[in-house]
């Protein structure tokens, strides 16, 4: 910044020479201006000003003196110019030398230079750039040295020069610095203007890549997924001549690379245009050799837009009903360059049609074109035809509305028949004749009004889908139309949603609070520069950005605070959360309630969290779609901010959508809370009938993983019966094989009839002296006793009694246990609790501890692992996905611990690890069949198998932990709970459990590490 005189300065009278100008005449003067290029988009200028004034100079004497004096600052501001100079930086204070007569003052400056838009001076020049194009640079000399002697002026516009220069210079040194000498007779300062162009241009010196070689090819991949995938890759070989060669070597971020990146790899007129259906595993590998520049672009894309072009590398794809095209269009700066291979290969069976024809054919389908003829048109106008079967034609076509219209159908059927099966599970449960408690009628009234509301929900999210399908099909929408639809429908959503839960009124006012954005917002988008048709015309704006996303952020923190309201309020009423620890004026512990101060802080943080994902994996697919485009422009930037304006305007429906996707975990906390407090008084929910069917629907609603296919959830409706039957036909049918249902010794009543929750102490207790007894017998075989070991008679008899057992019931009496059961196993098939319920809690429980691994192996298989990673990262909402689904995975694994444990009593089998089987059975058939299905429709289903493997060794740790648990009154008594499983087992039952699990894990990493593959699809969006 220049050195103003203090303020207490008295001005100066008019037409004053304050500076005695007659003095300096004498002077002898330089300048010089410096455009350095190390950074691209800004660039750093540098002056210098030096003055040699004769001592006898009226302020001569002031410069010595301390740069805090008024004297000083005065005669500084004389040689230097009375202008502030705000942009200026220095890197010291100006250098002050005595030599002889003279004083010679040398000051120096910097600033840095933006190429779109800048109006600054530094020093004694002023710089002006406008629209990237081009900077003025300007002389400015101070008045004082108006009639000074300017020795030398120096000008160093760095590469590729000055455009033009007046007055022309009289010399030139190194490589672009320009020179003024005035002659001896003049004594002013030259009026030196010139015009510097940017170290970029945009033109793409096509006569440069005349001897540039390029390879391209194209490769169709049908196999084991939903939808084609394109790979391409193109390859240019540039001489090192060509003007923008070494561009390609500089940062990626920098302007003359990006230029150059588009010469190369666009079509000039589509240089502008961002491609979001492009991925690119990474950037353009360039390397060097022998005088030439070598680009390696690689790009892939996916068949999944019907009727619409999907440019991916240099090649453009079109999908129709019946037949799809690949054209290659070339850049049109390499029209004149050789192109000495050209492949395409459309996957099995093979082209349909090819012009020009190919020269070659390598393997089965890949055609190859070659330039062999110098005067032959290059590159070569290559297009090619394919029909791929019929299940990759229809998965193309999701788009479509019809697709749509069967998706939405699909998932219709599914929440349909699962509401289907609570309403007549609820009417089952109400034929029952028994007194009903307030919290019976509570949870199956909760049951009946949730089965009504999940199918209101899913008809609320889909409508807005499917109309603004029908918008885009018909091109007659506009911003306002899909903001005021999308908050219509969102607001209704959650109006559901907090009827249902009926929540506190603190959190009624909350609600209250979140509706006022979005309401602002839709009623009035002419406020807030949201209403596109008002004129016609709509550019985004900083503010307009602001509000709209306020209004989305609301919108969610509505839906998040709505799910977690209908889970509390169907959590409580069936009294699966403790009570509160306040008691009730009458001294009965309350039911908890949802507390504003501790649910809507963690409202706002996991919103805050989601918006900041959803915003910058935006930003970064931006970034992707537009990598070889301009980014120094204003139409870049009004683009850009349009963009995230209309992505925040669909962020609505988008985020709404992707909470409620998991309102299947309502359902399970309904169904769960009318089984807790309906159960019937039985061994096994199997045996009634209203307990039957709500618990087999459990299964698939809780633990089944099936979904659609192609695409399209029309299929998924399929899988609740299948699930429920699979469940019902692996358990049923063993039933009678399981420990409880063999019969005393001479008797025709069962074990579970003689052997009831009040016997469990006595099991108990005979099963440790059975363990006991055993391990006697034991260390009698071995000679382990000395010199008066036991009778072995006596030990046999103290175990023959152990068979002998006290049944209750009817037919009381004193039975005998079958010898091939002993009082382990009998105690084992009791499991750790007295009824199927909370044996099916704490096999959820114990569930959770193998499952939270279980979790991740299933999150990093199908988020991360391979090609999954871009998906996830390309997802708008794929980073807090990740952690829904973790929740998903735990949930599925703890439910599947529920079931093994409340069936536990009939599962066969005598060890935890044999009862898990049947229960994996029934996941992994259906699964089976999925895969069957995969097959069909010729999609992978590699992940199944790890899915179907992990269940297994997820549900027999849970049943060793549950054969553990039931004797954990025995804990205290051993220093590990490994060696009271080892005396639970004894060493044979031990020693084939860690042998069962060290196979499974096996297993587990063997199909992990050569059959599972990533489930890569498309990215979800509109664009």
């Amino acid at each position: 910044m220049c050195v103003l005189p203090p303020s207490g300065a008295t001005p100066a009278a008019a037409g004053e020479d304050v500076c005695a100008r007659g003095g300096l005449a004498g002077a002898r003067v330089s300048a010089s201006a410096k455009i350095r290029h190390d950074d691209y988009a800004y660039a750093r200028v540098e002056t210098s000003l030096t003055v040699e004034v004769p001592a006898g100079w009226k302020h001569a004497k002031a410069l010595l003196l301390s740069r805090e004096s008024w004297a000083y600052n005065h005669a500084m501001t004389c040689l230097t110019g009375q202008w502030p100079a705000w942009s200026e930086f220095r890197p010291q204070p100006p250098v002050v030398t005595t030599k002889k007569d003279r004083i010679k003052v040398v000051r120096q400056g910097h600033s840095w230079l933006n190429w779109d838009r800048s109006d600054m001076d530094v020093g004694t020049w002023h710089f002006r750039a406008e629209a990237g194009a081009w900077v003025a640079v300007t002389l400015r000399p101070p008045p004082a040295l108006a009639g000074s002697r300017w020795d030398r002026v120096t000008m160093d516009p760095g590469p590729p020069g000055v455009e033009t220069a007046e007055p022309p210079p009289t010399a030139k040194e190194g490589a672009s610095t320009l020179v003024w000498r005035p002659e001896k007779a003049v004594q002013s300062a030259p009026a030196v203007t010139v015009s510097v162009r940017p170290p970029w241009e945009t033109e793409c010196a096509t006569a440069g890549l005349a001897g540039a070689r390029v390879d391209t090819s194209v490769e169709f991949q049908h196999a084991d997924r939903t939808h084609t995938k394109v790979e391409t890759d193109l390859t240019v070989d540039v001489p090192i001549n060509w003007k923008h060669a070494k561009a390609l070597l500089l940062s990626r971020e920098s302007r003359a690379y990006i230029n150059a990146m588009a010469c190369l790899t666009r079509l000039s007129e589509e240089q502008q245009a961002p491609r979001w259906s492009e991925l690119r595993p990474h950037s353009p590998v360039v390397t060097t050799r022998e005088g030439r520049v070598k680009v390696v672009y690689q790009a892939h894309s996916w068949v999944n837009r019907y009727q619409e072009d999907i440019d991916v590398g240099i090649w453009r794809v079109r999908a129709k009903a019946d037949v799809w095209t690949a054209t290659l269009m070339p850049p049109t700066a390499l029209a004149d360059s050789r192109w000495d291979r050209i492949t395409v290969d459309p996957g099995p069976p093979g082209a349909e049609t090819a012009e020009p024809p190919p020269t070659a054919k390598e393997g089965t389908s890949t055609l190859v074109w070659r330039q062999r003829d110098e005067s032959a048109p290059s590159p070569p106008a290559v297009s090619v035809s394919l029909k791929p079967s019929w299940q990759r034609l229809w998965a193309a076509q999701n788009d479509r509305l019809t697709a749509a219209k069967l998706d939405t159908l699909g998932g219709l059927l599914w929440t349909l028949t699962m509401s289907g099966l609570l309403l007549r599970a609820a009417f089952l449960f109400r034929k029952r004749t028994s007194l009903r408690t307030p919290r019976q009628k509570l949870t199956l009234r909760n049951l009946e009004l949730w089965a009504f509301t999940v199918v209101a929900l899913f008809l609320l999210i889909r409508a807005d889908d499917l109309i603004r399908q029908y918008d885009q099909a018909s091109d007659s929408w506009w911003l306002d139309d899909a903001l005021l639809r999308g908050h219509v429908f969102a607001l209704a959503a959650a109006a559901l949603l907090f009827s249902f839960a009926k929540p506190p009124r603190s959190i009624w006012v909350a609600v209250a609070l979140l509706m006022l954005p979005p309401l602002a917002t839709m009623t009035l988008p002419e406020v807030f520069g949201l209403c596109e048709s008002c004129t016609g015309t709509w550019e985004g704006s900083s503010f307009a950005l602001a509000s709209q996303t306020t209004a989305s952020c609301c919108l969610l923190a509505l839906t998040v605070l709505g799910f977690v309201a209908v889970a509390w309020r169907l959590a409580v009423d069936a009294g699966l959360l403790p009570k509160s620890r306040r008691p009730a004026p009458s001294g009965q512990r309350r039911d908890r309630v949802l507390q504003l101060r501790i649910a809507g802080p963690a409202v706002v943080v996991s919103t805050l969290l989601v918006a900041l994902c959803y915003a910058l994996t935006e930003e970064r697919n931006w970034q992707r779609a537009t990598w070889p485009i301009n980014r120094w422009t204003d139409e870049y930037k009004a683009s850009h901010l349009e963009d995230f304006v209309w992505e925040s305007v669909w962020s609505t429906d988008h985020g709404q959508e992707w909470i409620l996707s998991y309102s299947w975990m309502l359902t399970t906390v309904a169904l769960l809370g009318v089984l807790r407090t309906w159960r019937a008084s039985t061994q096994v929910p199997l045996n009634d009938r209203a307990d039957r069917l709500l618990f087999l629907t459990f299964f698939p609603v809780a633990v089944a993983i099936g979904g659609g296919r192609l695409g399209n959830a029309l299929p998924e409706v399929l899988w609740i019966p299948l699930y429920m039957l699979a469940l019902y036909a692996a358990v049923g049918p063993l039933r009678r094989h399981a420990v409880l249902r063999q019969r005393f010794e001479g008797s025709v009543r069962y074990l579970t009839e003689g052997i009831g929750p009040n016997a469990r102490r006595d099991l108990l207790k005979k099963a440790r002296i059975y363990r006991e007894t055993h391990a006697e017998l034991r260390r009698l075989d071995q000679g382990l006793f000395g010199d008066k070991p036991p009778e072995r008679a006596r030990l046999e008899r103290a175990l023959d009694r152990l068979h002998t057992w006290p049944a209750s019931g009817p037919s009381a009496g004193t039975y005998r246990i079958p010898e091939a059961v002993s009082v382990v196993d009998a105690a084992l098939a009791l499991g750790p609790r007295d009824n199927w319920w909370d044996n099916g809690v704490r096999g959820a429980r114990l569930a959770l501890i193998p499952g939270l691994p279980a979790a991740v192996l299933g999150v990093w298989s199908g988020s991360v692992r391979g090609e999954a990673w871009q998906d996830t990262f390309t997802d708008l909402l794929g980073i807090p996905g990740m952690v829904l689904e973790v929740l998903y995975w735990v949930s599925t694994w703890v439910g599947a611990g529920f079931v093994l444990g409340a069936l536990w009593r009939i599962l066969p089998g005598r060890r935890g690890a044999i009862k898990a089987l049947p229960v994996a059975s029934a996941f992994a058939l259906p699964m089976a069949l999925d895969a069957l299905f995969g097959w069909f429709t010729q999609e992978g289903a590699a992940n199944l198998a790890l899915y179907a493997s992990t269940m297994l060794f997820v549900l027999t740790v849970t049943g060793i932990a549950l054969d553990l648990d039931t004797f954990r009154t025995e804990r205290r008594f051993w220093q590990s709970r490994l060696g009271l499983l080892l005396s639970v087992y004894q060493m044979r039952y031990y020693s084939l459990q860690v042998a069962y699990l060290i196979g499974q894990v096996i297993a587990l990493i063997t199909i992990w590490k050569f059959f599972a593959e990533p489930s890569a699809t498309p990215p979800d969006g509109d664009k």
